[in-house]
């Protein structure tokens, strides 16, 4: 072979590993980041608040307050109900890369490109719950010093009612599992669903509780009172997962959108506020446990992605 016929044997060679390496490029994204915003809704949640009203003395009574003094108990505080739906914001990061496309039937034009994501992001929303006691709360004794030392008769149920109000920011870690889906129609249009799986940490701040019925008040309420005054901000974690369904469009090279929706699911969790402490305006009580059963959030969101 002469020095000619070479030199075109190798530039060929050459085209032809270009045209094949850029032909697999196209068929997997490598690695990728990316960010996106969005908003949405809140599920009906379940709040429950517990807690003790420890027992007056005659010398630190309020007029018409629970007038006999003789018993030695402590009010046991137990309500429960459900906060409305709210609305939500999101926003985040994330880094991840996409496998090399699995072919779905000999020349269908289906293909198959899964791809692993870290992502991060934040999410901005409140709480708002009527909540009541729904079996009668009982008044536990003390000790047996004095002249009655039982319990007192219960409240009756839902005779004892709050209105919780929460400011709640969490932070959302999840590990993504993607499947973008290639069609016989689009090489730059491609469907995608995954699943996602992680913790959440959740910060609750400005938390306010109003009694709004109380049998054993002259007024049968507190007006002013935040049960939660001593400290009115609590922090917790709890397991996340999410499930993802959208579509994203290779708008130019190394460059896409995306639009998706978002289911999450963020398990049970437990947070301590402060005691109520008014001095002679209202019984002292010991810290009060909220317990939040499992949030859901539906959610719509919008973002870019960068080949690297």
């Amino acid at each position: 072979m002469n020095k000619k016929n070479l030199l075109i044997t190798l530039i060929t060679a050459t085209i032809m590993t270009s045209q094949s390496i850029h032909a697999e490029d196209k068929t997997s994204r490598g690695l990728y980041i990316g960010g996106f915003g969005g908003g949405g809704t809140s599920d009906n949640d379940n709040i429950s608040q517990s807690g003790a009203a420890y027992k007056r003395d005659e010398a630190n009574a309020i007029h018409g307050y629970l007038a006999d003094y003789d018993y030695n108990a402590n009010l046991l505080v137990n309500v429960t109900g459900n906060s409305d739906p709210k609305t939500v914001s999101i926003g985040g990061a994330q880094i991840g890369y996409e496998l090399s496309e699995i072919q779905m039937g000999s020349n269908s034009g289906w293909g198959l490109r899964p791809a692993i994501e870290i992502e991060g992001y934040y999410l901005g929303s409140s709480m708002s719950a009527n909540l009541s006691n729904p079996n009668p709360e009982a008044f536990a004794a003390v000790n047996s010093v004095g002249p009655n030392p039982n319990t007192h008769a219960p409240l009756a149920a839902n005779s004892h009612t709050f209105n919780d109000t929460i400011n709640l920011n969490m932070g959302v870690l999840l590990a993504n599992t993607v499947f973008n889906f290639k069609t016989p129609w689009s090489n730059k249009i491609l469907p995608y669903v995954g699943v996602g799986i992680g913790g959440a940490i959740t910060s609750l701040s400005g938390a306010n509780s109003t009694q709004t019925s109380n049998p054993q008040m002259p007024t049968g309420y507190e007006a002013g009172i935040n049960h939660f005054n001593s400290n009115n901000n609590a922090s917790g974690s709890a397991f996340a997962t999410q499930a993802i369904i959208g579509v994203r469009a290779e708008l130019i090279d190394k460059f896409s959108i995306f639009a998706e929706y978002r289911y999450l699911h963020v398990t049970d969790s437990n947070y301590s506020f402060g005691s109520t402490e008014y001095g002679l305006d209202h019984a002292k009580t010991s810290s009060w446990s909220v317990g939040i059963d499992s949030m859901n959030y539906h959610t719509g969101v919008f973002g870019f992605q960068y080949n690297l």
